[in-house]
């Protein structure tokens, strides 16, 4: 045996770790929740030690709320000039989160955040940072006369992510690929009814 056969640096770090750890906290999250959520499931579901997830992150709060920050990305205050196109690109991306392989992970967070104290701050802070910016999306819409002043703008966002949400929810898993490849179409439909319905 040589010298440098002697001096061993341990195992060589897995490049694919993280990667394979956030996916299997999002895939145990989405089927069993808050409750069944923990750092040996996660090692289990991922194949790896826990000892390699502590390294990473303290404790299964720091685990979940970094994977979900890392996976979903949706545009904030987006301003394309035309409320009709600020509206499609939020919509679809919402739409798109959905029916992706976080869309269960995001309804059950939806469902459950605001009675687990770990997750409700990040969750409350999440949809308020959402919330404006819809809001800030109508209100140049109202101001460039695209919308009607009177316009109920809670009511219409409510409508709108109301339906997406509800299209998702009751789309079985088997037809879930086919509704993500008409996203697009769905989306463009259900602004353009809902800004026809509050143009009259």
């Amino acid at each position: 045996m040589t010298p440098a056969a002697n001096t061993g640096t341990g195992r060589p770090r897995d490049p694919t770790m993280e990667q394979r750890v956030r996916q299997a906290a999002c895939e145990l999250y989405g089927r069993v929740g808050w409750a069944g959520f923990s750092i040996d499931a996660v090692a289990r579901e991922a194949r790896v030690g826990k000892s390699s997830i502590y390294l990473r992150w303290a404790d299964q709060t720091a685990l979940l709320l970094d994977t979900l920050e890392a996976r979903i990305a949706l545009p904030l205050d987006t301003d394309t000039g035309s409320l009709r196109s600020d509206l499609l690109v939020l919509s679809r991306s919402i739409f798109n989160l959905l029916v992706s392989d976080v869309g269960d992970v995001v309804v059950r967070l939806s469902a459950e955040a605001r009675s687990v104290p770990e997750l409700a701050p990040r969750w409350a802070e999440f949809v308020g940072a959402q919330a404006a910016a819809m809001r800030s999306i109508t209100q140049r819409g109202i101001i460039r006369g695209d919308l009607p002043e009177n316009t109920p703008v809670t009511l219409m966002l409510d409508a709108l992510f109301g339906a997406l949400l509800m299209q998702y929810m009751v789309t079985p898993p088997s037809r879930m690929r086919r509704l993500a490849k008409e996203a697009n179409n769905y989306t463009e439909a259900l602004v353009d009814m809902l800004l026809a319905a509050v143009a009259t």
